[in-house]
């Protein structure tokens, strides 16, 4: 939980998440992911994603996050490798990143890793239920 409470806090959320909802989600397979050294330095969370009018199943890499002490030490590249594996492996044709506007390293990173950038081209929409 130490990780999920930092990427909350550089993305200025406040944390909801517990560790029996984490653990809830991981073990009913809404979310699967790895996370890298002992205590964990770095994590990454991965949801199912689809493109129906395409026949594609694929992975949202939802959640990526290395504790600032660790970072430029090639983990994210590691942990992104790792979801490109097991997607892979589950029968994605493709996996997704997504980051905050003005997070340059993590657009560098994922530039690097083959990924391609795409400027936003659809409104996102939000309610709770």
């Amino acid at each position: 939980m130490p990780l999920v409470r930092g990427l909350a806090a550089e993305h200025g959320d406040q944390v909801r998440a517990t560790e029996t909802t984490l653990a809830r989600d991981l073990a009913d397979g809404w979310l699967w992911g790895f996370g890298f050294g002992t205590p964990f330095l770095g994590y990454a969370l991965l949801l199912q994603h689809a493109r129906a009018q395409f026949g594609q199943r694929g992975a949202m890499l939802h959640h990526i996050y290395v504790a600032p002490d660790a970072r430029r030490q090639g983990i994210a590249r590691s942990l992104i490798s790792a979801c490109e594996r097991d997607a892979r492996a589950k029968g994605c044709s493709y996996l997704m990143i997504a980051a905050h506007k003005g997070n340059d390293a993590a657009r560098e990173t994922y530039i690097a890793q083959g990924y391609a950038w795409r400027e936003p081209t659809f409104w996102r929409f939000h309610k709770d239920l």
